[in-house]
């Protein structure tokens, strides 16, 4: 059975649209690295799509390998999908650009480099580098996480207009029933972002600071972010200067790397 065939789930829109396919992509953005299994009730409560629906859309997509059944649980993200993922990274060149680099950024023990990927309103962590004692932080390799809470995100944020900014951080809000910023606040910190170069945050998880620079394509599109994060108390005054100017250094290695694989 194909997702359009799916009954009802199967409309079309006036101008072309298939509802069954957002309907399905809503189904799979439900997931993240913090919540890797769901179950058809926890799967309709996130999305609103009635459970008859939601049901033959999740058995579709098992079909398809997007979707997986764990046995008296529910479903999680299918392996097909680590193809498909992967295409779209080497497509970037992200990863393969920070390689041998990222980790330049990390000098102190409790302090980690993170490499993302602006998808959207939201950023995507492909690489991570931390120190040898590395202090616990919640940037999973795959996570996906609202680009103007985090450094990266507010870092690649910074390389767009505000009218982009704000259309992107709303749909990122409603997508993910969070409340919107404080527009005039971010922006602010968006604008000092662009005059420095990179960007000092504190708004991700308690307790850290990033400091986190821009990549950019070949083309001068920014494409994500990099960034050096740790304890608060491990970034002082000096600290955070000479992270600023390792992050800077590392954003602009990327992303000369990017413009020559271009």
């Amino acid at each position: 059975m194909s997702v359009a065939a799916s009954g009802s789930a199967g409309h079309r829109t006036r101008d072309g649209r298939v509802s069954s396919v957002a309907k399905a992509t809503a189904i799979l953005g439900t997931f993240t690295p913090l919540v890797r299994v769901l179950s058809l009730r926890q799967i309709v409560r996130r999305t609103g799509i009635p459970r008859s629906t939601a049901h033959g859309l999740c058995v579709t997509l098992c079909d398809a390998g997007l979707l997986e059944e764990v046995p008296h649980r529910g479903y999680q993200l299918g392996s097909a999908l680590v193809a498909l993922g992967g295409q779209v990274m080497d497509r970037t060149g992200l990863v393969e650009a920070a390689r041998g680099v990222l980790e330049r950024s990390v000098r102190r023990d409790g302090t980690e480099a993170h490499l993302a990927q602006l998808v959207g309103g939201w950023v995507v962590y492909l690489e991570r580098r931390t120190s040898r004692h590395g202090a616990p932080m919640n940037n999973r390799v795959g996570m996906r996480a609202p680009a103007h809470r985090t450094g990266c995100g507010k870092a690649a944020l910074s390389r767009l207009l505000d009218a982009d900014v704000e259309s992107r951080v709303r749909q990122t809000c409603a997508a993910d029933h969070i409340p919107l910023p404080d527009f005039e606040r971010l922006g602010r910190e968006l604008a000092r972002a662009r005059r420095r170069g990179y960007v000092i945050n504190l708004d991700f998880q308690p307790g850290r600071v990033s400091v986190a620079a821009p990549l950019v394509n070949a083309h001068e599109v920014v494409v994500g972010g990099v960034s050096v994060a740790g304890p608060v108390k491990l970034f002082d005054a000096a600290t955070v200067e000479q992270a600023a100017n390792d992050i800077v250094a590392v954003a602009a290695t990327v992303s000369q790397r990017i413009g020559a694989r271009s």
